[in-house]
């Protein structure tokens, strides 16, 4: 039986988020197969938490785990940390260094796709549309015209290097920029103004398994929110999916021929979101971003395409781990 480290939590402001992923990824594992253990990362604290209620830290030299002087060492790792350290490619690195496997995308892919402004770059020279945007430091001068001329307004000022929404402000109006620049440094220091597409969220659910791409499914994402921002993403409430995308066949296969493109070329593993904005007038979509450790919670969207391919999450998780343990 394979020792699995579920590894949650993170120092992000999805940190709640990933508790709730890592969870429902848990609590699905195939037991018959997998003996897992649910390891809590914050800051330098990485430590499993027994049924007892204490706390068995992680030794960081081999990320092997000592309990009543039993030491357990770990086949594989299921990455379930949302934004810092787990989908910037920090723990990536990490993993690769001692050689533990893992799942997901690797170091560099991790680490680019992360950042907005930067994975746009790559994107757009794949020949996939990208709304027009802008890149600011947090010691750098700011040109208000330049925003103005480049993006127009509305348009949205988010944090490069963050997930879930978090740091994302719509902007109306040249009067909102400076606050909208505020929210957005506080959780990195570059961020990215994108001109706003006026269209339909849609995202692709992408998985490799064996070395095979396949398409999950296109889902339309309806946010009762302005946008889909954090709260819509995660209340009940706050969004409707509706999976298939009622779109057309042509744009359905566009945003899958765009999502393998970008699976594919950035060098994506595992399973990963790819999301546009289909825009109104034209059909023509836009590219967001990619999600490398997509939510895995019971509100998510990528159980949601699991469930309309007719698979069974249980062994799709587990093909997720098989395929890591195969490259061992």
């Amino acid at each position: 039986m394979y020792k699995i480290a579920v590894i949650a939590g993170g120092d992000s402001g999805e940190y709640e988020i990933s508790l709730k992923t890592a969870d429902n990824i848990f609590n699905q594992l195939d037991r018959t197969i997998f003996d897992p253990y649910l390891i809590l990362i914050k800051g330098s604290n990485w430590c499993y938490i027994g049924s007892n209620g204490k706390q068995y830290h992680i030794d960081k030299n081999d990320f092997s785990l000592e309990i009543e002087g039993i030491k357990i060492k770990f086949d594989a790792v299921f990455i379930a940390i949302h934004g810092t350290p787990g989908e910037n490619g920090k723990l990536q690195s990490y993993f690769d260094m001692i050689k533990m496997p893992y799942t997901g995308s690797g170091s560099f892919s991790s680490a680019l796709t992360f950042n907005k402004f930067y994975c746009n770059l790559a994107v757009k020279q794949l020949g996939i549309p990208v709304s027009p945007s802008l890149h600011f430091y947090d010691n750098e001068e700011v040109n208000y015209n330049q925003i103005e001329d480049v993006c127009g307004y509305p348009c949205f000022v988010k944090s490069c290097n963050s997930g879930s929404s978090v740091g994302v402000v719509k902007v109306r109006c040249k009067e909102e920029i400076k606050a909208a620049f505020d929210e957005a440094f506080k959780y990195d220091n570059q961020l990215v103004v994108e001109k706003m597409v006026y269209g339909r969220e849609m995202t692709c659910g992408v998985t490799s398994v064996y070395g095979e791409i396949k398409m999950l499914a296109v889902t339309e994402v309806v946010a009762n929110n302005e946008f889909y921002d954090y709260d819509a993403k995660y209340t009940d409430a706050g969004h409707k999916l509706l999976t298939p995308a009622n779109i057309t066949q042509e744009s359905q296969e566009i945003l899958k021929k765009y999502s393998e493109m970008i699976f594919q070329k950035l060098d994506c593993k595992g399973v990963v979101r790819v999301d546009f904005i289909l825009e109104e007038k034209t059909n023509i979509p836009y590219f967001l971003e990619i999600n490398t450790i997509p939510g895995m919670t019971a509100l998510s969207i990528i159980p949601e395409q699991v469930k309309f391919n007719d698979f069974d999450i249980k062994q799709f998780y587990t093909k997720l781990i098989e395929e890591v343990l195969n490259k061992k």
